[in-house]
């Protein structure tokens, strides 16, 4: 060993192992021998043996004492020690035994054992040790007694009681005793310790010191004792924890890498180790143990460390290395990314990292932040001078990028075989690569191809400017011109940068020339004259009097000037800024010679004429129907690119395929193929926001077309991205009626990681767009729209939802449906099984169910994981919670428990512990329940199919044929309506496809918008007809004609000539009041229909006399004639029903429950047919909804959504009108009290306000109905509301009032009563008090507990009117100033900013609608 540096020889004869250790022991010890510290002795040669010391001086102490005697097994051996091997002397002492027999006389022996001192301590300090000796040598009568001065065991026996009566001879004696003493020195093992470190630990350390190991002292080193094994145990315990320092050569920059990895490590493990770094070398000091730990830690994380090489050209490396970007890299991701990363340039760029993450990170960072670009020169750019130019310009903008750091380098590459430089090789950061494109750009722009934008001082010189270039002789050259209204209405000025500005020079002087007028014409029938056969004639004054016509958009005639009007238009406003959403920069168009496929294609907008409607249907109208737009809406579920339509619509950000998830999608499925000529057609036209790309489709589609809407990323509601949006999504339904399209299929576009809309956002702008094609005209040839959502998305179910809500709620516009129908994949599905039991599956939210029973699944456990069970606990309320907790859980059986806050009458729950035979027999199980209880109708779940994991298209199949099990074996007398109410897409999609493989006859329930009857009641006008409809909209349009020409007289003499056109076609009819006094307020909307069509204008007599004259085209003006002669035959027959109506609505009302549980009054004409059971062809409520009637059973079904919905008769009495909500009483009956229906939407609205701040269990609520008192209160409203009718009115409020039994009972009879204030508190005035919370009125004082501990509450309607401030001392309210003191205010509030108590003086100001029932505490 290298650290043994001091040798020292002796010889002895076939030392053992064993021996030799006790001989190396020996020489440890400082005290025996004077050494100390050394290594295992070695063989030389021969009978000589080496031993190495560790320090000079220990080895010179052993050389002066010479002469050693050790003590073996096998007696003491004497060594002589030399610094050389030589041959034994005689003088050297032999090898000589311990033990000397000394008989005293004839039975007594004796026997000494020289013995380690430290093991002699040892046996007396270690009583077992001691006895285990004693008890061998008293076996063999002997005994033994330790002589710690001389070092010895002296062991003496007596003859006579050994073992046998006698020992025998002495040398059997002997041998008995060396066999017990060599026993004692093999087990045992004196380890001496004199290195300082270890005896430090040693004496520090109380752990190494047990009842079978002692440690002793001595100067300069300790001795462990003990069983060999123990001692050899502790000793290598005591060798690992030595301090220790192992370098491991690692380079710095290469541990960076694993540093925070390995320092974690180290702490968490081995945190007694200190870690040096340094340039190539990793030191750890510390505990051996820990240290070799974490040496192989690190050599693991080192391991680890994986590469990636990034192939980069070798322009980019070369840059690479010559700039800091390495360094600055490295910095960068040590701070940003979550493993750090090394960089090395060789011939590619290497990167190690611990994550592979961070690898791709990184390579990402460094391909996005550094490019290398050859830019091509062009033209005179490549050659000097100008390429001089280019050099000096570029190497300028190169220098200043480059003066805090090497950012950019430029060099200039020649042409091959030429002189030219061919291109510019610019390599760099991309953000200083691309500003010096920028500015090569910039340069070259002077010298190629150039486009400019000039402004247009008129709009219509988009559509007819070729006409224009015709009328000012411009002749043809090479440039183009496209005209465009984006951003603004616009040329695009194409060619060479010299012809461009003596072009646009031209067009400037010749647009600064033009003058402009405007002809308006009564009426738009003219704009349709000359649209259609007038056409001829109109195009024959502009060619004559050199002039441009163009038909401009119909006006309201109140913002129309009917006085021709001159438009100059100044040079100065052809580039005028605009505030159009798009932007104005030039920079939208490439320098290239890209143009549109044609002039107008883009951005061409189509006139449509209205046909004229048959004169019979007009004439037998008397009322309107709902116009009925001819497109299917459908919401599919499933991939965009599946769907089978003639058109798909795709968005795209900045012309790019796949800068959409769909549009990714898409070209997965399409190929390369495709993308290739995508991109050449998207190159060859100038696309702005907005725009759309047509494109033909491949045959691996189900559809013809493609429309690429060019989008823009969310800049918030009022951003350019939605109106961008919407004016691409109208496009696209504008082209499909343009180009006769049957079908179209949308995404939801804006919700994804590219445009990122809000999905609601994205939903409405869809919507919207549909909604307002559906309010045009005619959809044309477009019967289908499809909205297709993905069904695996996140928000899938919540973009449904959204979708849905939209659609339905806007099918019918003010009488106008925006399309035949919608439909989706989550439409209902009714099946009929047996026993006539209806089955029906439904998409939606089982807890918004009002079936008689609902089911849960749970486990009778987990209550609050996600999933239908905690939906259905925390719905019904913690009381249904208990009680399921609490349950007795049977295999196989339902356990019943009550419905709590559920409109239902129970809740049934299982656990299906995700077993299909369990699941189908649970839901026989519930349908024998149902029986059981007299339940009509039960809404189960998909049992298991959600937390519980199973596969739906499973559970599906169990719970179905569990339904055909139980209504098939035994008939159903009670059970109706069985409700499957799915939560997921997924899952009803599954179950609708097993539905619909077992149940061929299933009906999915779509929803509709039928023509609707025609209903022969309608009320009249009034004698003096009110005609105003016929003047709102384009009945009082204008038909206004936009005239431009290149002199005034050119533009006057072509406005006479076509005014002179029209007149010669017209006529002129005047109706008197009294022919329009019979016609109906439907009557009056086919009369604007009519005009409508016909174009006609319509004008009110000014002068009082009420006559309406009608002027246009002589055919529609004879039209209008038949018709109001048409309509005068009915006025008579309708005056008398209306007469009849208005008096039967006066005394009984018929009420439709509407959605929201609140009771809607019907329009007397249905109120008439209910009375008088006129109801075949149905009735029409106040939102013009057709209704189908069964008085039988006092239910209407709309004839639309196909909900059904109750009828309520109410009689009034002759002095009072009942409240809508109020149930029908007799004529006698004064007093009414009706408990509320659990279920009913009433009974929930009054305890949800209750529930809202008191935190107790309702028991029951009951409507109060009591004619006197709320006659008076009604008095007393009306009389608020007209003495506030400018400060708010009456203010009715529904407030809190706790009252006791006794008190209760004298309320309901007589109304509330002030001379009772002052019970409980006055300290607001002397009045009655109402609390705005329920919990205020729940405390006990005011809501006195009766026996059982029920309380009771009013829910009152209170007038509160303009209220102040209330004081204890006030019996009536204050005045509400000095000068009028009989004007007092309504009531007082104890605050006026935000009042929680009323208190009102006045009995009838307030009446008890409601009373509630209730317990604290929730049960």
């Amino acid at each position: 060993m290298g650290e043994y540096q001091h040798p020292l020889f002796f010889e002895a004869k076939d030392l053992t192992d064993r021996e030799k250790e006790k001989v190396r022991r020996h020489f440890q010890k400082k005290r025996d021998s004077g050494g100390g510290d050394c290594g295992m002795i070695e063989k030389a040669e021969g009978n000589a043996y080496k031993i190495c010391f560790k320090e000079k001086e220990d080895q010179e102490r052993v050389l002066q004492r010479k002469f050693h005697t050790v003590s073996l097994p096998c007696g003491e051996v004497g060594l002589t020690v030399s610094r050389t091997i030589s041959p034994q002397t005689t003088d050297q002492p032999s090898s000589s035994h311990s033990q000397t027999f000394t008989k005293a006389n004839t039975k007594g022996l004796e026997k000494i054992f020289k013995l380690d001192i430290f093991l002699l301590y040892f046996l007396k300090d270690n009583q077992k040790a001691n006895k285990v000796l004693q008890k061998q040598l008293s076996a063999i009568g002997c005994t033994v007694e330790l002589d710690f001065v001389e070092e010895e065991a002296v062991v003496r026996g007596d003859i006579e009681k050994g073992p046998g009566g006698a020992f025998g001879t002495a040398e059997k004696w002997e041998i008995q005793v060396d066999r017990v003493f060599i026993d004692l020195t093999e087990r045992y093992l004196c380890y001496t310790v004199v290195e300082q470190k270890k005896v430090k630990i040693l004496l520090q350390d109380p752990s190494f010191v047990t009842d079978d190991i002692k440690v002793y002292s001595e100067s300069g080193y300790v001795v462990v004792v003990g069983e060999v094994e123990a001692v050899n145990e502790r000793i290598s315990i005591l060798e690992k924890s030595l301090p220790t320092r192992k370098e491991l050569p690692i380079a710095e920059k290469r541990f960076k890498l694993v540093e925070e990895e390995f320092s974690r490590e180290m702490r968490a493990h081995c945190p007694k180790v200190k870690i040096h770094i340094g340039r190539a070398m990793i030191t750890l000091d510390g505990p051996d143990m820990e240290v070799q730990s974490g040496a192989t830690k690190l050599d693991e994380l080192i391991k680890k460390v994986k590469e990636k090489r990034v192939k980069l050209c070798a322009a980019l490396m070369d840059f690479i290395t010559s700039s800091d970007v390495i360094s600055k890299y490295e910095a960068r991701f040590q701070q940003s990314l979550r493993s750090p990363v090394s960089l090395e340039a060789g011939s590619d760029l290497i990167l190690s990292s611990l994550s592979s993450d961070a690898l791709d990170e990184a390579e990402a960072a460094m391909q996005r932040d550094l490019t290398v670009d050859d830019v091509p020169l062009q033209g005179a750019a490549a050659v000097p001078p100008d390429l001089d130019i280019v050099k000096d310009i570029l190497n300028q903008a190169k220098n200043k990028a480059n003066s805090p750091e090497l950012r950019v380098d430029v060099s200039f590459i020649p042409e091959v075989g030429g002189t030219a430089t061919a291109k510019v090789r610019l390599v760099g950061y991309s953000q200083n690569v691309n500003k010096l494109k920028e500015v090569l750009h910039d340069y070259q722009m002077n010298q190629v191809e150039t486009q400019e934008m000039l402004n247009l001082p008129h709009p219509e010189l988009v559509d007819c400017f070729h006409k224009f270039l015709s009328l000012i002789g411009m002749k043809q050259t090479k440039v183009t011109l496209k005209t465009s209204p984006f951003p603004h209405p616009c040329v695009l000025v194409s060619g060479p940068r010299c012809l461009v500005q003596e072009t646009q020079q031209a067009l400037i002087s010749a647009l600064a020339s033009l003058m402009s007028d405007t002809l308006v014409l009564d009426g738009p029938g003219a704009q349709q004259y000359f649209q259609s056969e007038g056409r001829v004639g109109k195009e024959l004054v502009e060619s004559s009097c050199q002039v441009i016509i163009r038909e401009q958009q119909s006006v309201y005639s109140s913002i129309v000037e009917t006085k021709p009007r001159s438009i100059s238009s100044p040079s100065t406003s052809l580039f005028a800024s605009s505030t159009n959403i798009f932007p104005s920069s030039t920079s939208l168009f490439p320098s290239s010679t890209s143009h549109f496929p044609s002039s107008t294609s883009l951005f061409a907008s189509s006139t449509m004429s209205l046909a004229p409607q048959p004169i019979s249907r007009l004439l037998s109208s008397i009322v309107g129907s709902i116009a009925v737009n001819q497109t299917s809406l459908e919401i599919r579920l499933g991939s965009l690119v599946d769907e089978q339509v003639d058109v798909l619509v795709v968005p795209m950000l900045n012309g790019q395929l796949t800068s959409t998830k769909i549009g990714k999608c898409l070209l997965s499925k399409v190929g390369n193929a495709f993308k290739l000529k995508f991109e050449s057609m998207a190159a060859n036209c100038i696309l702005l926001p907005g725009g759309v790309l047509q494109v033909g489709a491949p045959p691996s589609l189900g559809c013809t077309k493609l429309f690429f809407v060019e989008c823009l990323p969310w800049d918030g509601v009022r951003g350019r991205s939605v109106q961008v949006l919407s004016y691409g999504l109208k496009r696209c339904l504008d082209l499909c009626v343009q180009q006769g399209l049957c079908s179209v299929a949308f995404p939801v576009i804006g919700p994804g990681i590219a445009l990122k809309y809000p999905l609601r956002e994205a939903i409405q702008v869809l919507t919207d767009n549909i909604r307002q094609f559906g309010l045009t005209a005619s959809s044309g040839s477009l019967s289908t729209i499809h909205i297709v959502i993905k069904p695996d998305y996140p928000d899938s179910e919540e973009c449904y939802h959204e979708v849905h809500r939209h659609l339905s709620s806007n099918m019918n516009q003010r009488g106008q449906a925006i399309s035949r129908s919608l439909t989706s994949d989550l439409d209902d599905i009714t099946m009929t099984v047996g026993g006539g039991v209806k089955l029906q599956l439904v998409f939606g939210d089982i807890t918004n169910e009002t079936t008689d029973a609902v089911v849960n699944t749970t486990d009778f456990i987990h209550f609050q994981n996600d999933g239908v069970c905690k939906d259905i606990l925390t719905a019904a309320g913690p009381a249904v919670e208990a009680e399921l907790r609490a349950a007795q859980r049977i295999r196989g059986d339902v356990f019943l428990s009550q419905s709590g806050s559920l409109s239902c009458s129970a809740i049934c729950h299982v656990c299906g512990e995700n077993d299909v035979v369990l699941i189908q027999q649970l839901v026989c199980r519930i349908v024998d329940y149902c029986e059981t209880f007299e339940f009509n109708s039960v809404a189960i779940p998909a049992i298991c199919a959600g937390v519980g994991g199973l596969d739906p298209g499973v559970v599906a199949g169990a719970i179905l044929r569990g339904v055909m099990a139980a209504t098939s074996s035994t008939p159903l007398q009670y059970l109706t309506n069985i409700r499957i109410v799915l939560i997921k897409i997924k899952v009803f999609l599954a179950f609708k496809e097993e539905a619909m493989q077992m149940f061929p006859t299933a009906v999915i329930k779509r929803v509709s918008v039928p023509q609707m009857p025609r209903v022969h009641q309608q009320p009249p006008l009034s004698k003096s007809a009110d005609t105003s409809i016929l003047f709102t909209s384009s009945a009082s349009q204008q038909s206004v004609f936009w005239f431009l020409g290149l002199s005034r007289k050119d533009v006057d003499d072509a406005m006479t000539k076509l005014i002179d056109l029209y007149h010669a076609q017209c006529s002129t009819k005047t109706f008197e009041k009294e022919e329009l006094a019979g016609l109906t307020q439907d009557n009056m909307k086919d009369l604007k229909q009519l005009v409508d069509t016909e174009g006609l204008y319509m004008q009110k007599d000014q002068s009082g006399r009420g006559t309406l004259t009608v002027s246009g085209l002589k055919d529609g003006v004879n039209m209008v004639v038949q018709m109001v002669n048409a309509s005068l035959h009915g006025s008579l027959r309708r005056e008398a029903r209306v007469r009849d109506e208005e008096d039967l609505f006066a005394r009984v009302t018929w009420c439709l429950l509407g959605h929201g549980g609140n009771w809607e009054r019907l329009p007397k004409t249905a109120n008439h047919n209910l009375e008088n059971n006129d109801v075949a062809g149905g009735i029409v409520d106040a939102q013009s909804v057709q209704w189908s009637v069964d008085l039988q059973r006092t239910e209407a079904t709309s004839q639309v959504t196909g909900q059904t919905a109750k009828l309520k008769r109410l009689e009034h009495l002759s002095d009072f009108s009942f409240p809508l909500y109020w149930d029908n009483m007799a004529a006698s009956e004064a007093f009414k009290k009706v408990p509320l229906q659990r279920s009913s939407a009433e009974y929930q609205t009054v305890k949800k306000a209750f529930e809202r701040t008191v935190q107790s269990s309702v028991m029951k609520i009951e409507r109060l109905q009591d004619v006197h008192l709320r006659r008076v209160y009604e008095a007393q409203k009306q009389h608020i509301s007209d003495k506030n009718k400018h400060q708010g009115g009456a203010r009715e409020r529904l407030l809190y009032h706790g009252t006791s039994q006794h008190n209760c009972d004298s309320i309901m009879k007589t109304g509330f009563n002030r001379s009772f204030s002052g019970q409980n508190a006055t300290s607001l005035g002397h009045g009655t008090y109402f609390a705005v919370d329920a919990s205020y009125s729940a405390q006990p004082t005011y809501s006195k507990p009766a026996a059982d501990g029920s309380q009771l509450m009013f829910v009152a309607r209170v007038l509160t009117g303009v209220y102040t401030l209330g004081q204890s001392s006030m019996r009536l309210p204050p005045a509400r100033s000095d000068q009028h003191s009989s004007d007092r205010y309504d009531s007082v509030v104890d605050n006026t900013a935000n009042p929680s108590m009323y208190i009102v003086f006045h009995d009838n100001q307030a009446y008890p609608d409601y009373l509630i029932t209730f317990k604290q505490g929730r049960f």
